[in-house]
């Protein structure tokens, strides 16, 4: 009896990227499963200090994800337009596709991509990024978009779908069909099968793995529409005139999403990257245009109207100072802090006591080196020498990746900024920027020669913050803060004086 081979799917060439690769990331999951992103940069970025994995903060990059069953190499010519732009790629190899592994996590689904990815994001040290996503990526971009919503300058969703029923019925009994004889490989295969004209058949690993993919698209995803209204980024959604998803798929995803923009390629199918990619870098390039958030580096200058010097020990000053961190932590944003967690209750009072804070203030309040006892304290941060960053294997999935990569200084030689909090009630005051003067005054004070901090991945206007005013970002730590809901990671920052 002639052996019954599964479907076996021979995939389209496609140009692979012609930038130079700036680094391969395993980015390890709580799971064991090790997701590889792959970054490409500019020409002149590298992956050194400063632009760590050749990504530098000052631009946000594209993040880039691909279909099901392919891996990230279908991007090559639109990874190329980006870089010549002068902006970075962040590519990744999603779940159980490429180089990335499967871990043990049940059942694969998209949010668990979509978690995948913003993990990833944050082993890079990447806060913001602009998306484009093929196929399930575009279904991960529309995720991402609208769960990861303060991270997500823009969407580009190719070929997306919202539930299987976007597909016509006989692609997804296909697929439902494929699965099943995939699924009967798997058991009943063997290694080294090939077609009668030499094209291989997967293993049975290789079915079991095509056999779960396959199935995915079949159940899934189920993304109610109406849950798309709160995407606020720039938004565009792209097809091929002879799409496999469905017309009226597209147009329930645009109607959905406020502001969103349709794009229909004239003579091409669902494969957009690879049968349209100067299409795709086009379109992409125009909705990345429409939120091109930059942070350009300046100096770092005392703003008008604010001063800053030392916090009194005496007199209501802790109180003063646990009521701005009170404030800051109701009124979070992307800092992730949490009322009694962090700070953790009594450090603020314990660095006050070793008189190391300083406070900005307004101008008027501040009279021979002092603040009025009933000024408003705008801001604070607390400057002393211990600057110890860990080592990196704080306990947790990411640890065991090494420590800090700056040259080793003497204690006396580096200063570390902690705490350093603005009021929301002062936004527009430029009190952030108040508060960097005042660390740089006191890092020069205590004799330092260089101002070191971490701030978690997650915590964009701060990492922004640093990016423009001269700060040289380096690889990101494992350092966990239990109790907070951020990421593990935590970008290093360092400022030469």
């Amino acid at each position: 009896m002639p052996v019954e081979f599964p479907p076996v799917h021979v995939p389209r060439p496609y140009a692979l990227p012609q930038t130079a690769l700036a680094a391969r990331v395993e980015c390890p999951m709580p799971d064991g499963a090790t997701i590889v992103a792959w970054t490409y940069a500019p020409e002149g970025a590298a992956d050194t200090p400063g632009t760590p994995f050749g990504i530098d903060l000052a631009v946000p990059p594209v993040l880039m994800l691909h279909g099901n069953g392919e891996e990230h190499g279908i991007f090559g010519p639109v990874i190329d337009a980006v870089c010549a732009t002068g902006r970075s790629v962040v590519a990744l190899d999603s779940r159980a596709q490429g180089a990335s592994t499967r871990g043990t996590a049940r059942p694969l689904t998209y949010e668990l991509m979509a978690a995948d990815a913003i993990e990833a994001c944050a082993r890079l040290g990447v806060g913001q990024a602009h998306v484009l996503g093929f196929s399930d990526g575009g279904i991960l971009g529309l995720l991402l978009a609208r769960d990861w919503g303060d991270h997500v300058l823009s969407l580009t969703a190719l070929g997306a779908n919202l539930t299987p029923a976007g597909l016509p019925k006989e692609d997804t009994d296909w697929m439902a069909f494929a699965a099943a004889e995939n699924r009967r490989w798997a058991e009943e295969g063997f290694e080294g099968a090939a077609l009668e004209d030499g094209t291989p058949v997967p293993s049975p690993a290789e079915s079991a793995q095509i056999a779960e993919l396959l199935h995915l698209m079949v159940e899934n995803p189920q993304i109610d529409a109406a849950s798309l209204a709160s995407v606020s980024c720039p938004v565009t959604v792209m097809v091929g005139e002879f799409d496999e998803i469905l017309p009226e798929e597209t147009d329930r995803i645009v109607a959905a999403i406020p502001g969103a923009r349709k794009v229909v390629e004239p003579g091409i199918d669902h494969n957009l990257p690879k049968m349209a990619p100067a299409a795709v870098a086009r379109e992409l390039l125009a909705t990345v245009g429409k939120n091109d958030v930059r942070h350009p580096r300046r100096p770092i200058e005392m703003p008008a109207g604010l001063a800053v010097c030392r916090i009194p020990i005496s007199g209501l000053w802790a109180e003063k100072l646990d009521e701005l961190y009170r404030r800051v932590d109701a009124e979070p944003g992307t800092s992730g802090w949490v009322q009694d967690v962090w700070p953790p209750v009594g450090m603020a009072a314990e660095l006050l006591a070793a008189g190391v804070y300083w406070g900005t203030f307004d101008s008027t309040a501040v009279r021979d080196g002092r603040p009025a006892d009933d000024a408003a304290l705008l801001g604070a941060v607390a400057v002393n020498h211990d600057a110890d960053m860990g080592d990196g294997n704080a306990p947790g999935h990411g640890s065991g990746l090494g420590g800090p990569s700056w040259e080793r200084q003497a204690e006396k030689d580096v200063a570390c900024w902690h705490l350093l909090a603005a009021d929301p009630a002062a936004r527009g005051r430029h009190v952030a920027d108040a508060l960097l003067a005042a660390g740089v005054r006191g890092a020069r004070e205590i004799g330092a020669r260089a101002v070191r901090l971490n701030t978690s991945v997650a915590n964009v206007p701060a990492n922004a913050l640093y990016a423009s005013r001269g700060f040289m970002r380096h690889r990101p730590l494992w350092l966990p803060y239990p109790g907070l809901p951020l990421p593990g990671w935590t970008n290093l920052w360092e400022l030469e004086l």
